[in-house]
């Protein structure tokens, strides 16, 4: 076998650093995912000790606000598929934290509810959510907070009005 020699070898042109290659709409979605992931494993590391993870924070949240869920209501409020939400809800059943019941309106449908135990520690759980709240968002001033909030928002919206268009698109506007 022959050895190259470095005049030998092809050359390699150095490659732009990836956020040179990025255009700045693409390092915020970037942005936007790496914030979203961090925040994500913040509350994963926080509740982990009372069994929980930062997604099933999120489901007791909206079983916190609104008791008596279906299943498939969950899904779509968490933007999760109907699999996954069942999943996550049958490791907190597991776990003491939700009941399913039958849904009295549909015999095909489970309603979840809060079990006596998640709302025994409901307020211990808002409490650790603001604590890692105010920690996470204490880098802004409350103006800041409420622009980048409104801003959020605004983009969200956005964003949901583009998923519809799509898929009525996809469908042919059979919606």
């Amino acid at each position: 076998m022959s050895r190259r020699t470095a005049s030998s070898r092809p050359s390699v042109k150095p490659q732009a650093s990836a956020g040179a290659a990025l255009s700045p709409r693409a390092q915020l979605g970037f942005g936007l995912a790496d914030v979203t992931r961090a925040l994500r494993m913040l509350y994963d590391e926080r509740l982990s000790e009372e069994g929980l993870s930062g997604a099933s924070w999120r489901v007791l949240a909206y079983l916190y606000r609104d008791d008596g869920l279906t299943q498939t209501r969950l899904a779509d409020m968490l933007e999760m598929s109907r699999p996954a939400i069942g999943q996550m809800i049958d490791r907190l059943e597991a776990s003491g934290f939700v009941e399913r019941r039958a849904d009295p309106n549909d015999r095909r449908s489970w309603v979840v509810y809060l079990s006596p135990q998640a709302q025994a520690k409901v307020a211990y759980f808002v409490a650790a959510s603001r604590a890692i709240e105010a920690e996470c968002f204490d880098v802004f001033t409350d103006k800041e907070l409420a622009t980048l909030s409104a801003l959020v928002a605004r983009l969200r919206e956005h964003l949901l009005r583009l998923q519809s268009a799509s898929r009525e698109e996809r469908s042919g506007g059979d919606t």
